[in-house]
Parts: C-alpha cells; sequence; structure tokens
C-alpha cells in the first residue's frame, strides 16, 4: 500500500544509511564522516520536499472546507490532530539533534545552534552515546528511550484519528516505518532498540538517524493526510496534474540479476486499472500496479519508456509517459586487498580484506588455490583475514562469490604473488658504510638489522659476525662474535683505533621471523 509512495531516492538514502552503519565496525575515517554529512544533508532535503506536499495537501483540505465544509469538516479534523502529532514530533527531534550537537561540540547554552558541517567534534562517540544510551550494558533510561516511547506514542497517536477500518492496511506500513523492537538476533551485545541504534555510534551517525526518523514522520504524515484526502470524494476532488510513477528496489544491477520496477499512475481509480506499456509491449496490471521485470545483460546504463493510459472522468483516455528510467548493469565486483602490500609475504601473518560492496560479510564466501590460508583475525569485525604463506615463491588465487537471494554468483578472482621477506639491512651506529667519529662506533653495542622500506613490523636478529680493523703500518686485527653484540675485544680494538683506520663488519647471518638464516650485508667504515 502507502510503503510504494516511497521514491527511488527515498530508498536509496535509506540504503546507503544501512550500508555506512555497518562501516562503523571500522575506523571512522574522514571519507566516512563525509558520507554521513552527505546522506544526513540529503534526508533533510527530503524532511523539506515532504513539508512541502504536505502543506499542499493542508491547503488542497483547506479549499474543501469552503467547498464543502459540511463533508469535509470531520476528515480535516483528523488531518489537523495528525498535522499537530507531526508537528511536535518534528519539533522534539529538531531539539533532541540540537542539544545532542551542542552536547558534543560542548557549547554554552546561548550559543547559536550549529549544523554538522561547522562541528568540531564529528567523529565523536563517546558523547553521544552516553547522552543517548548512558554508561548500562542495556542503554535503558536515556535519550534513546526517551525517543523511542515519543516515536510509539506517535505512531498509535496518528492511527487512532483513522476509522477502525482504515487502521490494518496503514498498521502494517507504521510498524515497518517506525520499527522499536530489540534486535532478535543480538550483535555485539546490543540486544536492546537503544544499543543496536546509537551505541559507539559517532555523532553524525546519531544524526543522520534522527534525520531519518524525521523524514519517516514526514513521509507517514503525507500518507495518512492523502488517504484522508482522497477519502473525501474521489468525483469531487479535482486533480490538475496526473503523474506516471516507477519505483525499484535498485538501479544498480550485477550483470545476470534480475531488475524489477514496480509502475503505477497516482491519484487512479480502485475500480479502473490503466493500460501500461514499457517499450511497447504491455504489462500485467493488476490493483493499478504494473511490474516490469526483465534479466540485466550488457555491461552499462540502460534506459525503458513507456505509456500509461488512463479514462477520464469524461470516458476519453489520456495517454501519460514516462522515462526515460536510467539503471545500470555492472559487472560482478567484489574486494580483495592486501593490507600492507600488494603482495603476500612468506612466513608472517598477512593482514587481509575480503568484501563485496553492498553484500553483507556474511553472504560472502572465498576460496583459495595456493599454499596459501585465510583465517579470521580475531581482533576485528568478519571481512578481515589473517593471510599465510608457506613454502616457495609462487602464486596463490582467491576466488569470491557472494549470494543474492540465496544463489551464489561468482564476484572476480585475484592472484597474489607469494614472495619472500626482503634481506634486512645491517647498521652500526645508525650507519651501514661511510665515515665514523670513533667516540660514536665505541659507544654501540652492537649489529641492529632493520627492514628499510617494508611495512611490516619485523625483528631480526644477528647470530653472529666478524670484525676486522685495518690501519696504516699496522697489522690486521680479526675477531668474530657468537651473536649480534661486540665483544670486549671487539671495543678494545676500537678504543686503540686511530683516524683513518678502516673497520669492517662482514659475514653478517641474521635469523629471520621466517625461520631462515641470512647473510647481509658487510659495513665498511672508516674511524674518523
Amino acid at each position: 500500500m502507502a510503503g510504494n509512495n516511497l521514491s527511488p531516492r527515498q530508498k536509496m538514502i535509506g540504503m546507503m544509511y544501512l550500508v555506512l552503519t555497518a562501516l562503523l565496525a571500522l575506523n571512522v575515517s574522514k571519507e566516512i564522516i563525509n558520507a554521513f554529512i552527505t546522506i544526513n544533508d540529503s534526508l533533510e532535503t527530503t524532511v523539506s520536499n515532504l513539508t512541502g506536499k504536505n502543506a499542499q495537501a493542508y491547503a488542497a483540505f483547506q479549499k474543501q472546507m469552503e467547498v464543502d465544509p459540511k463533508k469535509t469538516k470531520p476528515l480535516f479534523e483528523k488531518a489537523q490532530q495528525i498535522k499537530k502529532l507531526s508537528d511536535d514530533m518534528d519539533k522534539y527531534l529538531t531539539s533532541l539533534t540540537d542539544e545532542l550537537i551542542r552536547k558534543t561540540d560542548k557549547l554554552e547554552p546561548s550559543a547559536k545552534s550549529i549544523s554538522l558541517h561547522d562541528m568540531k567534534g564529528t567523529d565523536n562517540y563517546d558523547i553521544p552515546t552516553n547522552y543517548m544510551c548512558g554508561d548500562k550494558n542495556d542503554g535503558l533510561g536515556h535519550k534513546a528511550s526517551e525517543m523511542k516511547k515519543k516515536i510509539i506514542d506517535y505512531k498509535k497517536g496518528i492511527l487512532i484519528t483513522l476509522d477502525a477500518g482504515d487502521r490494518p492496511k496503514f498498521e502494517k506500513r507504521l510498524n515497518a516505518l517506525f520499527n522499536t523492537d530489540d534486535p532478535k538476533v543480538p550483535e555485539d551485545g546490543k540486544r536492546t532498540w537503544e544499543m543496536a541504534n546509537f551505541y559507539h555510534n559517532p555523532v553524525v551517525a546519531t544524526v543522520a538517524l534522527i534525520t531519518k526518523t524525521k523524514s519517516d514522520v514526514k513521509n507517514a504524515e503525507s500518507e495518512l493526510i492523502t488517504h484522508l484526502l482522497s477519502s473525501i470524494n474521489a468525483a469531487d476532488f479535482k486533480f490538475d496534474t496526473l503523474t506516471a510513477k516507477v519505483i525499484a528496489p535498485s538501479s544498480y544491477l550485477i550483470e545476470g540479476q534480475q531488475y524489477t520496477a514496480d509502475i503505477f499512475l497516482a491519484a487512479m481509480s480502485s475500480t479502473s486499472d490503466p493500460e501500461i506499456t514499457v517499450n511497447g509491449s504491455p504489462l500485467k496490471v493488476d490493483g493499478g500496479v504494473g511490474t516490469y521485470t526483465l534479466s540485466a545483460s550488457g555491461v552499462g546504463e540502460k534506459t525503458y519508456a513507456g505509456i500509461i493510459k488512463v479514462k477520464g472522468p469524461d470516458g476519453v483516455v489520456k495517454p501519460i509517459p514516462f522515462g526515460p528510467i536510467k539503471y545500470i548493469v555492472a559487472k560482478p565486483s567484489s574486494t580483495v586487498s592486501a593490507d600492507k602490500m600488494n603482495v603476500i609475504y612468506i612466513g608472517v601473518p598477512n593482514p587481509m580484506t575480503i568484501s563485496v560492496p553492498g553484500v553483507p560479510d556474511e553472504k560472502v564466501k572465498y576460496s583459495v588455490a595456493g599454499s596459501l590460508t585465510l583465517t579470521q583475525d580475531p581482533k576485528l569485525p568478519k571481512g578481515h583475514f589473517i593471510a599465510e604463506a608457506k613454502g616457495q615463491p609462487g602464486e596463490a588465487t582467491i576466488t569470491v562469490n557472494a549470494d543474492f537471494n540465496d544463489k551464489p554468483t561468482k564476484m572476480g578472482e585475484f592472484k597474489f604473488r607469494l614472495k619472500r621477506i626482503p634481506d634486512p639491512v645491517a647498521k652500526i651506529g645508525g650507519k651501514k658504510d661511510g665515515n665514523i667519529p670513533k667516540a660514536q662506533l665505541a659507544a654501540q653495542q652492537g649489529i641492529i638489522p632493520t627492514m628499510e622500506g617494508f611495512d611490516f613490523d619485523l625483528y631480526p636478529r644477528v647470530v653472529s659476525f666478524k670484525m676486522s680493523r685495518y690501519g696504516k703500518g699496522r697489522d690486521p686485527i680479526e675477531k668474530t662474535a657468537e651473536s649480534g653484540t661486540l665483544t670486549g675485544d671487539m671495543k678494545t680494538i676500537i678504543d686503540q683505533s686511530r683516524p683513518g683506520d678502516k673497520i669492517l663488519f662482514e659475514y653478517i647471518n641474521v635469523s629471520m621471523p621466517d625461520g631462515t638464516k641470512r647473510q647481509v650485508n658487510a659495513i665498511p667504515l672508516t674511524v674518523q
């Protein structure tokens, strides 16, 4: 019923909000913060548009009061009750948003109200969580609970204004629009509506959710007053414009998926179905709604158009064109990223993320070919893995599938090179060659191998090396160490060195984190 009144734009905004809420499990980046601000702007635009639309409906009610007050008055009074309830709810949500922003940015009560664009603490989640949920593990007894009660009272209040026969068909829609039930399956310990919606969310997400509720209030108000207005008398109420509506759950499709759209005429007659054609082909029409279905094929932007033919009060059939309606068909896509580099290193844990845009992590499956294993990272949410490679350098392939309506769809294959950890660079006193002051060299404890330009935090260990000193008019001296630390003899030799003496550290053997033993670079130094 009224659910079909949502525009594709409104449905897309809702979808974007749900996706971004899921991303909160990750680190809140600047891009996500900005995305929430953009969504909130879109929701505020929707609220403004619905407010204008509702104002037109109330004006139409006022006009009908002037034409036939006796017939219109009972429905007009119901509409005014809905208006008051909706206005009060809108004012409450506005004040809640304003207070939340003030508390988060620590503004004085007398300070001018600001928007999300002007906030300093857009990524703050401690203050919003405490304000909405408090510090208990159920989130009850704070602003979130107050908001929940307001929503429930509002839903009951506007339903009471309707006749008993009309309530059932609107109750289901309102229950879906204002769902305040606790989660059936608690996630991350969030077992209440309050915790599921407001716990540990940055302020931008909380404000966007409140603005979405304002949009839902305006939408519910629109649906109910439109229903009351149409109940006056379809014959007496004159429309000067008939508009074709096309509602599609999604305009972005993976190749092979089905595209579905509901096409209907606003202000249609319940006793006379219109004729609907798309690209010249007729659709089956039921209850005034024609459903257009096709199989998505061929990558790129697609369009279709059609005509709705409706019989007017005078019996003349009027054609009303619609379209072109656009949708996009895309190749199957997914994301598999090595979080450190575009390779997988043998013998060390490689952080990795596997995801498919728009698909929940639990519906993303993978398989691996090659000497590579993937295990869920216990410290991070689903979709984050530790990749471990063994054996010799080579290649591994990760294949990703996603479930769309319980149908597995291949989203892509990703090949990764399996590489050996690069050799470390041996240094002493921060130098791997060149001149070094005698005092600086004498102060060193030993040789340190460093992983220059390598993103992983690895700590190789020197297990042995040889030190030699060569000087003009002096016999060469050689000493060996069975660790990375300078021996007492070596320190004595360094202390007895003269400017111009050459000191060479060579045959430096290193034990690597992957279990291999390697001989690394020599360190030729000249004492100053």
